[in-house]
């Protein structure tokens, strides 16, 4: 994004235009301009914007655009975190995770229905 210093408008995109200087073929000088007033006196502006709502910020504001957007992400972010820790609770990863040891201890590259199929059946056996 742009800031025009000589007409105090924004915009993303200047306008490029070419000086011939009486040459007939290029190279060209070129250009680049503001759309609004063809002023050359602009500069780049960083535009922040709400990391909750994707409001624009102003330029005081650090992240959020208000209280309630902060607080609504941290909720979010503390629920993904409660089903984060669940998946990694759950059964089946706890399952994928000891395939992994298996092989790893054994050298082997055994698939996770390879390892239910032929491995599992054999280690409830042994407990017994």
């Amino acid at each position: 994004m742009y800031y025009c210093n000589d007409c105090k408008k924004e915009f993303t995109k200047s306008i490029k235009k070419f000086e011939t200087h009486g040459l007939s073929s290029p190279p060209y000088e070129a250009f680049y301009l503001c759309p609004f007033c063809s002023s050359t006196n602009y500069r780049e502006i960083e535009i922040k914007y709400c990391r909750c709502c994707g409001a624009r910020l102003k330029n005081q504001q650090a992240e959020y655009c208000s209280d309630k957007c902060k607080i609504t992400l941290e909720k979010l972010r503390r629920e993904e975190y409660k089903k984060h820790k669940q998946l990694l609770e759950s059964p089946l990863i706890k399952l994928i995770k000891e395939v992994e040891a298996y092989n790893k201890l054994h050298s082997t590259k055994y698939s996770y229905g390879q390892y239910v199929a032929l491995i599992k059946p054999r280690i409830k056996g042994d407990k017994k």
